[in-house]
């Protein structure tokens, strides 16, 4: 990788929420605001291992030993608690192992990528998962 791409990449990261590793024990999560020539980072609202919250903080490039993307995760239950405003109480039920929504015991299904099923009932699903969507990505 020539050291453009490597500039690219690194600064496809800003404003996302990021794992920075100082060992295998200790690290910060936080959102990526900055990123110096000598690769320092800048953090904002960063939690340590430890869950203490550092609203910025600076970490010297020679300081870390790699860096991760945390992606937060889609809110599947939230998602659950709209769709059960819809359909009766019971019909909805948020797998959490599987983090699949099942509608009607199993003919409607829902993940993070979009909604399985048939008929008017999961066409009345697949609008609130796409309104869903735009809320949480407007929010």
């Amino acid at each position: 990788m020539s050291l453009r791409q490597y500039n690219t990449e690194l600064q496809s990261l800003l404003d996302r929420i990021v794992k920075v590793y100082l060992d295998k024990d200790k690290f910060f999560v936080g959102t990526l605001k900055g990123v110096s020539e000598t690769l320092d980072l800048i953090l904002m609202n960063a939690k340590n291992e430890k869950n203490k919250v550092f609203p910025k903080i600076l970490i010297r490039g020679s300081y870390y030993h790699y860096v991760t993307v945390e992606e937060e995760p889609f809110p599947m239950q939230a998602l659950a608690d709209r769709i059960a405003t819809i359909f009766s109480k019971g019909h909805v039920n948020y797998i959490e192992d599987q983090n699949v929504i099942s509608i009607l015991n199993g003919k409607i299904l829902v993940d993070e990528n979009g909604v399985r099923g048939t008929g008017p009932s999961a066409e009345r699903v697949k609008k609130i998962f796409d309104q869903f969507k735009l809320d949480i990505e407007s929010s």
